[in-house]
């Protein structure tokens, strides 16, 4: 039998057995965001030249955070919760040429995560983050957080959330990050480019993959990847009257110096 072109790069057996199929509830969209990145990982090292021993990737806790060290062929870090960033971090100054790539969540990065996040950006540090979007926190019983929407019941606001919840795409861009989009686990090929082009990007990159919990949400996979499709616009398509929309796309592209860049420019000045 064929076997699946990702395979290769994913961990078939471990010590206590097999690992695939993957752990994650039935439906998750982190399966699909984990394939995307592979995609897109596979053209990076076809058309770039980048070795497999060249990528690094990292998580701090939560649903998406077991992609790392359960199942990534690669070298990887399953970390801390909301340290994750702090630990591509030091990834980095130990090795400025690692393709670094962050597995995080919304409650991971927007939560205790937060303050990582923000100054990651600033820093414009060389990571990739991807963070896995649905709206609550999945691993620990569905409770609301940081990006559940205004009114969305959850296990810990039953009758409905009171807060407005983050735009994480605007936090990033006001604290400095140089590549910012978000598209949806219903969006295969416009996130795989995306996550192509993050990973090539010199600098702090963040993409939102909005993403579906059949499980705590109690709906089918089905109709929330019909839902994800049916409440999103991209920027160059929306208009004033769609304002209930969640918009889509890229919303920055810039370029800045990198963090490691100004670190290795003091180094090379003083150990002349």
């Amino acid at each position: 039998m064929k076997k699946h072109p990702m395979l290769k790069y994913l961990k078939e057996r471990g010590p206590s057995g097999a690992r695939l199929p993957l752990i994650l509830c039935p439906g998750c969209g982190a399966g699909q965001v984990l394939n995307y990145t592979l995609h897109a990982v596979e053209k990076i090292i076809h058309e770039d030249c980048i070795r497999k021993e060249d990528f690094a990737f990292i998580s701090g806790v939560g649903c998406s955070a077991r992609l790392t060290s359960h199942y990534l062929n690669f070298d990887s870090a399953w970390t801390i919760h909301g340290r994750a960033l702090a630990i591509a971090t030091g990834a980095l100054l130990a090795n400025p040429e690692l393709k670094v790539v962050v597995f995080t969540g919304d409650g991971d990065v927007a939560a205790i995560g937060g303050n990582h996040f923000i100054h990651a950006c600033r820093r414009n540090i060389n990571v990739t983050i991807l963070c896995v979007n649905n709206g609550l926190y999945g691993m620990t019983g569905g409770q609301v957080a940081p990006t559940t929407p205004a009114g969305i019941e959850t296990t810990t606001t039953p009758y409905g959330n009171v807060e407005a919840e983050f735009d994480l795409c605007k936090l990033a861009q006001t604290a400095g990050a140089t590549y910012i989009a978000r598209w949806t686990t219903a969006h295969p090929r416009q996130t795989i480019k995306s996550i192509t082009k993050a990973i090539r990007k010199k600098g702090a990159a963040f993409i939102e993959i909005l993403s579906q919990c059949p499980v705590h949400k109690k709906t089918s996979p089905v109709e929330m990847l019909q839902n994800l499709k049916k409440n999103t616009v991209t920027i160059k398509k929306a208009k004033q009257s769609e304002d209930g929309k969640i918009r889509i796309g890229e919303f920055c592209d810039i370029t800045r110096p990198e963090w490691t860049e100004k670190y290795q420019h003091i180094i090379d000045q003083y150990s002349r």
